[in-house]
């Protein structure tokens, strides 16, 4: 039996089927299609030649020494804390010097005033003319000692650490979570700790119950802050405040600087039962704790006047949860959980329009704490899933297929990438850090 045309406006027969979208064509809409996907080609060869043309005429010698710019201020940044470490070890040297000259003239005064007294009262004994021999000649040593060598100052090389500047490997090689060896550092966690964890080039903040804990890239704990509010299901980080937000679930929204020495409540952001935070440049998104999550977009470059609320089903479908948000060029990620049949995804929406991208679902067995089901951006815009019921890394591309997927152990609460090659994978026990 005939087929009818996939074209609903036509009523022929179709004579053939388009292999690359499974349709059926009568004559004439099948030659239509075909011209239609050939004219899209000619697009991508002028693409790519545009590419081309850019990469011919590109300055490898400007792109270096803009790199370049970088490990000069490192340079200089050194030099000048070799500077003050060489002032203050001068200054300690002086006062050293003045110490001991103090100590010998005290000595000496001692001295003086034992012997103006023995030469007054006419007591002097042969005892006391040796002692004061033995203690004239240790000072007059020490003193021509101390004039010719001064004081011990023994130096140590600087030994420069390959770790302090890290150079980007160029490598056709992609990102491989099922490679990941052992971590090249760790750091313990409380095990009351919320999974909250953020970072943006230079350092990274986490929940430590029940303080706030910034480290740097070699995970050294730079400030704790006591937290004395509610729980954190969130935070992250805002590049054109150049500082911290963080979401709680009865306190409200808050701005701490990069420093961790203040810490606001933002009051044009009413308190809401808030569960997931995320940044652009310019836009402020958070998601709410409830079956059809709404989003609300915020102002950042007008004090976070409200812009915008997406409620369901354009957020989400009724029965479904918003577990976390996460932006990345102009794009959203969202995990979505299904509160019937617990399926999850991963959904890529424009950060302009929310209109879908791609969207890619994953099994994940029930849990009660949808804050620990997160993405997190990666290299080359592609995006790292964490699946907490199951304990799973997901390794989603940037078009949405599942490139790998590995088990963790202990249960991964949290990851984010700490500048372009740490990745920090936060557990209920541990902070592993990773070189990508």
């Amino acid at each position: 039996m005939s087929l009818s045309c996939a074209i609903e406006t036509c009523k022929r027969k179709s004579r053939a089927i388009c292999h690359c979208c499974n349709k059926n064509l009568c004559p004439d809409h099948f030659k239509e299609h075909v011209d239609l996907i050939n004219s899209r080609m000619n697009p991508l060869a002028d693409e790519i030649n545009t590419l081309d043309n850019q990469l011919s005429l590109l300055n490898a010698d400007e792109v270096i020494d803009k790199c370049r710019q970088k490990l000069d201020k490192w340079r200089h940044e050194c030099h000048a804390t070799v500077d003050r470490f060489y002032e203050e070890k001068c200054q300690e040297l002086q006062q050293r010097c003045v110490e001991k000259v103090g100590e010998k003239r005290k000595k000496l005064h001692q001295l003086k005033l034992k012997i103006n007294e023995l030469i007054r009262e006419q007591e002097a004994t042969h005892d006391d003319i040796c002692s004061l021999k033995a203690t004239i000649n240790d000072i007059k040593r020490d003193v021509d000692q101390f004039e010719e060598n001064g004081i011990v100052v023994d130096v140590n090389p600087l030994i420069i650490n390959q770790n302090l500047v890290y150079i980007e490997q160029w490598t056709s090689n992609e990102l491989d979570i099922s490679t990941l060896s052992s971590p090249y550092r760790t750091i313990a966690c409380s095990k009351d700790s919320w999974p909250a964890m953020t970072s943006n080039n230079h350092f990274l903040l986490i929940d430590q119950y029940s303080n706030l804990c910034l480290y740097d890239k070699q995970l050294t704990l730079l400030k704790e802050y006591p937290w004395e509010y509610d729980p954190i299901p969130d935070m992250c980080w805002s590049s054109t405040l150049n500082s911290f937000i963080i979401i709680t679930g009865k306190n409200g929204v808050f701005l701490m600087n990069e420093n961790l020495t203040s810490l606001e409540c933002i009051q044009p952001i009413e308190k809401k039962q808030w569960l997931s935070c995320t940044c652009s440049d310019s836009t402020l998104f958070l998601t709410t704790n409830e079956s059809g999550s709404n989003i609300f977009q915020f102002n950042l470059l007008s004090s976070f006047h409200f812009m915008k609320q997406w409620k369901s089903p354009q957020s989400c479908n009724y029965d479904e949860l918003i577990n976390n948000i996460a932006y990345n060029n102009e794009t959203l990620a969202l995990i979505i959980e299904n509160r019937n049949n617990r399926i999850k995804r991963i959904e890529l929406r424009s950060s302009s329009t929310f209109d879908p991208l791609w969207s890619t679902t994953f099994n994940a067995a029930y849990g009660f704490a949808p804050w620990k089901n997160r993405a997190c951006v990666l290299k080359h815009n592609e995006w790292l899933v964490i699946d907490h019921n199951n304990s799973h890394l997901l390794h989603v591309s940037k078009d949405g297929h599942v490139k790998t997927k590995r088990s963790y152990e202990p249960t991964v609460n949290n990851a984010v990438l700490l500048g372009t090659n740490i990745l920090a994978i936060k557990t209920a026990d541990n902070v592993n850090c990773y070189r990508i």
